[in-house]
């Protein structure tokens, strides 16, 4: 079971990233080379999104997700999950 500090959390990095998608920016780290970006921008943005989301929860846990409980492997892959839609539906068509 998730806390009411850890959905507190879960609902404001969701707001985070839907406000930096309609900004067009993005809070993901870049994974690939320029070349790679363009030749599969699809498979790059959910490496971003899969890297910068594994970090934020990382830093937020103290330990890697799922370390103490399922409950934090399956809050940081709806995290995951949440990014592809909002980060990468311009990118990857199945995602929309």
């Amino acid at each position: 079971m998730i806390s009411s500090t850890k959905l507190a959390v879960v609902l404001g990095l969701v707001a985070i990233l839907a406000i930096q998608a309609e900004a067009g920016s993005t809070l993901m780290p870049s994974m690939c080379s320029a070349d790679e970006d363009a030749a599969m921008p699809c498979v790059c943005c959910k490496k971003a999104c899969w890297f910068g989301i594994a970090e934020m929860t990382t830093s937020y846990f103290g330990h890697m997700p799922g370390e103490r409980s399922d409950a934090e492997a399956k809050f940081t892959l709806a995290m995951m999950n949440q990014c592809f839609k909002l980060e990468c539906s311009d990118s990857c068509p199945s995602t929309r």
